[in-house]
């Protein structure tokens, strides 16, 4: 890790809101995005929806090709998982291997990024990112400060009720077709 990343003094607790999401996804995940365009207000609309700490569900619905999964089940999960927001996050889509598609992004960037690796003090050895647990459809992301967060893939058919990691439930469900 460089010294100028070190020496970034961190607050204790990041509000996510549109500005920190915007700064977030331009900053770490536009790399990862194919044919990635200039941020639309309905981007930034999705991510008040998703910020608002007023409301406990939200429902979007937008046509096609809106990048939908890209600004919610890719960008915001990460965000929220990474600014320690949620710390035990579903993804449900129609089928298990929707889902782990989903999942499968969130890891490609997680294991690429040496950027969010440094910013957010992953756990990072020799061979990579260091998980405690990482399978097809489950996994489970170490800080260097011990903390932990994990992301789990389910299908609509597979059985939700009564999940249960650490002694908690999911905090952040997110469904996406």
């Amino acid at each position: 890790m460089s010294e100028q990343t070190q020496q970034i003094k961190r607050p204790e607790k990041v509000v996510l809101d549109r500005q920190v999401m915007e700064g977030f996804v331009g900053a770490c995940l536009t790399p990862y995005f194919d044919n990635a365009v200039p941020f639309k207000e309905f981007h930034r609309e999705l991510w008040d929806l998703c910020c608002d700490q007023k409301e406990k569900f939200i429902a979007i619905c937008a046509p096609r090709r809106h990048s939908k999964s890209t600004t919610v089940t890719i960008s915001y999960t990460l965000a929220a998982t990474l600014f320690r927001q949620s710390k035990y996050v579903l993804i449900v889509s129609d089928t298990v291997s929707q889902a782990v598609l989903f999942l499968g992004q969130i890891k490609q960037i997680l294991e690429d990024s040496q950027k969010i690796q440094q910013l957010f003090n992953l756990t990072v050895d020799e061979k990579g990112l260091v998980y405690e647990k990482c399978t097809e459809d489950d996994i489970i992301v170490k800080f260097n400060d011990g903390n932990t967060f994990r992301i789990c893939a389910k299908g609509a058919e597979q059985k939700l009720r009564g999940l249960l990691w650490n002694g908690t439930r999911p905090d952040l469900v997110i469904c996406d077709d």
